[in-house]
């Protein structure tokens, strides 16, 4: 079998440079080659490419086709490729490809995501807003091209959580039919090391990320605690950190502006390191096709609130205290109920618990993704 491996879908994407479809796609990579799979892999030489990758496919003597200079479908003619794997397929893959294509499907936030009044509080929420009503203005074409580019024989279906699953059938019944196979998102951590400590509660700082994106709601979680010290229900030596963001991103003036940290983007190192030092983890997204951070978090012994919206709930469990994420006064609720140090050891212990869970099928998801992908099973 000749495969080929998209490793477009690790470059920047309009998310950023580094993003979560592109992590996976990363992950998936690098198991692959410590597991001797001979494969060819395609990018894009006017992006960005890891240089760990491209250093890893000399090593290893891996082909790379810069689609620059060849189409995906002459790729595939001159070099007899049998099979395609992407980890963020274009929709129009399968129709310029005649071989076998192998495709994750991470979610579709672009139809479930609502739109909501609080995108008016971001500075560039007009940005945000014509996006939104941009696609929503175009969804019938998406839902044709979405039909269209994945209901064809040669398109196999991966995908991250029962939830995605689920919506892809409840969205697109003409797919009901198709073997989706649900494989847990591979944890993309560096620090795989489990910590087995529970962490002092004396660490008194409260943490979230991706505050500078509307559909992560990190707004209405900034709101509820500067409420809260404004209202002197909790201590004024306690901060919260926020990444993703700077200052002036929003349309609100914070009342205690000198119990808020915003760090704007950190790297990898410096986020494993605010991840492990806080005090509560807050996780109010609206949309989610799997969810990372809460996960994250969770490995350190750091108890996390959250929204229970899409897979949220279904990765979390029982680990996660959970809010509604259009109630502010939830939210400062369930950040109260975390002051209180049993309630707090007890989420740190369940979180712990069900990272250990969901670590598990993880690792063993990427294999069995990896044997999908060489037919191993078959």
């Amino acid at each position: 079998m000749n495969l080929l491996f998209d490793l477009n879908a690790t470059q920047p994407n309009p998310s950023g440079k580094y993003h979560g479809g592109g992590k996976y796609a990363e992950v998936v990579f690098f198991r692959m080659i410590e597991r001797g799979i001979k494969f060819s892999c395609f990018y894009d030489s006017r992006k960005w490419l890891n240089p760990v990758i491209a250093n890893a496919c000399k090593a290893n003597m891996i082909p790379l086709f810069d689609i620059q200079y060849y189409t995906i479908a002459n790729i595939v003619k001159e070099n007899h490729i049998d099979q395609i794997y992407s980890a963020l397929p274009s929709k129009d893959l399968s129709l310029s490809c005649p071989c076998e294509i192998i495709g994750t499907i991470h979610g579709l936030r672009i139809i479930e995501l609502k739109f909501d009044v609080s995108l008016f509080f971001y500075k560039k929420s007009y940005r945000y807003i014509l996006s939104f009503f941009k696609n929503k203005l175009f969804l019938r074409q998406f839902r044709k091209k979405f039909i269209t580019g994945y209901a064809g024989s040669n398109f196999n279906i991966i995908t991250v959580s029962q939830h995605s699953k689920y919506s892809i059938l409840t969205y697109f019944p003409e797919l009901r039919n198709k073997d989706i196979k649900v494989l847990y998102s591979p944890n993309t951590s560096k620090n795989t090391t489990i910590n087995t400590s529970v962490h002092s509660i004396t660490r008194k700082y409260f943490f979230v990320v991706s505050a500078n994106r509307w559909d992560k709601n990190n707004l209405r979680a900034l709101i509820a605690f500067d409420r809260l010290l404004s209202q002197q229900l909790i201590n004024n030596d306690i901060v919260i950190k926020i990444t993703g963001a700077e200052k002036n991103i929003y349309r609100y003036k914070l009342q205690n502006p000198n119990n808020f940290e915003f760090l704007g983007y950190v790297d990898e190192n410096e986020l494993e390191n605010l991840y492990s030092q806080a005090y509560l983890f807050i996780y109010p997204s609206l949309n989610e096709g799997f969810g990372y951070p809460p996960i994250e978090a969770m490995k350190y012994h750091v108890p996390v609130i959250a929204s229970p919206f899409t897979s949220i709930s279904e990765i979390c469990g029982n680990g996660a205290l959970y809010f509604n994420p259009y109630s502010i006064e939830e939210i400062m609720n369930r950040m109260l109920m975390m002051m209180d140090p049993n309630v707090h050891l007890d989420y740190s212990n369940r979180g712990f618990n069900r990272y250990k869970e969901i670590k598990l099928k993880q690792d063993g998801d990427l294999d069995k993704l990896i044997d999908t992908i060489i037919k191993k099973d078959k």
